[in-house]
């Protein structure tokens, strides 16, 4: 096993130590059995020309380095990887980007898949592939209701829904109290008033 080997398979174990912390980040797929998907590899710049792909089985707990891919499209597959089943390719433009595509898959391709960066000390989040598993379905946000306020009817007088009355007895009382007060005045205007004075007839003298 060459030098750079033994560092590539250092650093798949160090990102296995640290799995947990880029579970919170990576993409999961929740990929079709028979199925296809691509993943990416992002460069920041065009300093990274070989990338390293590796998977970590959650069925055998075991790390398999997958496949070796530079800048100019050579591509070496690890131990017992299939070549069919896996295939790197690479695109240049503003930045470096190598994908993994992996066809054909099974229940046993479930785990955790990443990338790492040769030249550089970079190890980006990875991509979790749940083959057969049906995505969590999301339940729909809870909207608050407001209860409607209730509102007495103008129109019709003989109405008066529950939480109305106070809205109708009040004034109602308050009428009958400007009546009373009103009618009362006026009485006592008119008991002070002098009283008129009867007119006594004078009998005329009978004629002589």
């Amino acid at each position: 096993m060459t030098l750079s080997c033994m560092c590539c398979y250092l650093f798949m174990w160090m990102a296995v130590v640290v799995q947990p912390s880029f579970q919170a980040t990576s993409n999961i797929f929740y990929s079709k059995i028979n199925g296809t998907e691509s993943l990416l590899c992002e460069c920041p710049d065009h300093a990274c020309q070989e990338v390293f792909w590796y998977r970590y089985l959650e069925s055998e707990k075991t790390l398999q380095f997958l496949l070796y891919v530079n800048s100019a499209g050579r591509e070496q597959h690890g131990e017992n990887i299939k070549t069919s089943q896996f295939k790197g390719f690479v695109s240049t433009g503003q930045k470096v980007v190598y994908t993994l595509r992996i066809m054909e898959i099974q229940e046993g391709d479930a785990g955790f898949y990443s990338c790492i960066f040769k030249t550089k000390n970079i190890i980006p989040a990875g991509y979790y592939i749940m083959p057969g598993v049906n995505p969590p379905t999301v339940q729909p946000p809870t909207v608050k209701t407001q209860k409607p306020v209730k509102l007495c009817p103008r129109r019709n007088p003989n109405y008066s829904p529950k939480g109305c009355e106070h809205l109708v007895l009040w004034p109602g009382i308050g009428a009958l109290l400007l009546l009373a007060i009103t009618l009362a005045g006026t009485l006592f205007y008119f008991s002070r008033l002098p009283k008129k004075c009867r007119h006594r007839f004078t009998k005329t003298n009978p004629l002589r």
